[in-house]
Formats: C-alpha cells, structure tokens, sequence
C-alpha cells in the first residue's frame, strides 16, 4: 500500500517536472506547483491538484481549491525526457481551477469562481462574480479574458454590465 502511494507520487511528480507549454506568466519558465493532495490519472492524461492549490510561474500566481491539469497526447515516436509512469504524459493542454480562483501578476490581481487555461490559445479565462484590481483601480463583472502572451485583458458583464472604479490620481506609468 505504502508503496503504491510512493508510485502515484512519483508517477505526478514525473508529469509536473517535464516542460510544459503552459504558460501562466508572460515570462514563461518552470511552473511550481503545490496542494495538499496530488492524483495521477494516467490513462486519462490528467493530474489532480486538490486542496489550498498555489502554482506559481514566474512573477505570476494562480491559486484555487482544486486545479485539474489535462495533458495533451505525445506525437507517435516522440521521445519522453522522463521514464517512469508519467512519462507517457505530453505538454500541458488545459489547467481548469475551480473554487476561490485567484490569478495575480505585478500589475493586476483577479479573483473568480472558475477559471481555466487554454495553452493553444495562450490564453486564461475566469467566470463567476470576477473583481479586477490595478493598483487602486477596480473593475467588476462575469467573464474575465487574459491572453498571456499579448498581455490584452478583456472584462465582459455576462448579462449584466462591468462596473468600475477608475482612480485618477493614481501616478502609474503602468498601462
């Protein structure tokens, strides 16, 4: 039994270490991940970050309750850096957060009830009652889009409107 749960561990521990597309901050490079229970579903593709999940990459952060992470499907005769029980996982495809979904770079902080990254599109979306800050400004709706590499930030008031809260003596020579 002992052993078993080593092998799962590990067979995660594999996935995560592999580059991955992903890219949840501009800046890309390795992405750390931790919660308080990890699940390899192997034959699903998918790892499991469940409880008080914190994954960081760069100078951006994501954090939620539970984050799936789906992989996508190595090429045929593509070689795996990483032997072992997950090493037949690919790129990641998707990361779905769900519950208390917080995505914080320097210049914004979002909150959300669910939010998802699409690595063929380089973009992440959240829904569900979205607040956006910018240093003292704040904005509020339904559907919050980031596409990472271009840094564009779209805000949609589902079917309601966004509303916001422009400060402006605010100094910044930000955006």
């Amino acid at each position: 039994m002992a052993l078993n749960k080593v092998l799962v561990a590990l067979s995660a521990l594999t996935a995560l270490t592999m580059p991955a597309a992903a890219q949840i901050s501009s800046q890309g490079g390795p992405i750390y991940l931790n919660s308080e229970r990890t699940e390899s579903l192997e034959r699903e593709r998918k790892v499991l970050l469940i409880g008080n999940v914190d994954i960081q990459q760069g100078d951006a952060r994501l954090r939620a309750d539970t984050v799936t992470l789906i992989f996508a499907e190595r090429a045929a005769g593509q070689e795996t850096s990483a032997g072992g029980l997950g090493g037949g996982f690919g790129q990641i495809q998707t990361m779905l957060a769900e519950g208390n979904v917080f995505y914080i770079t320097p210049e914004m902080k979002a909150k959300g009830d669910r939010g998802s990254y699409d690595a063929s599109r380089d973009t992440i979306t959240m829904t569900g009652n979205i607040a956006l800050m910018r240093e003292r400004d704040v904005a509020e709706g339904e559907v919050l889009t980031v596409e990472v590499g271009k840094r564009r930030t779209t805000l949609d008031g589902g079917n309601g409107r966004t509303r916001m809260v422009i400060d402006p003596e605010n100094k910044s020579s930000g955006n």
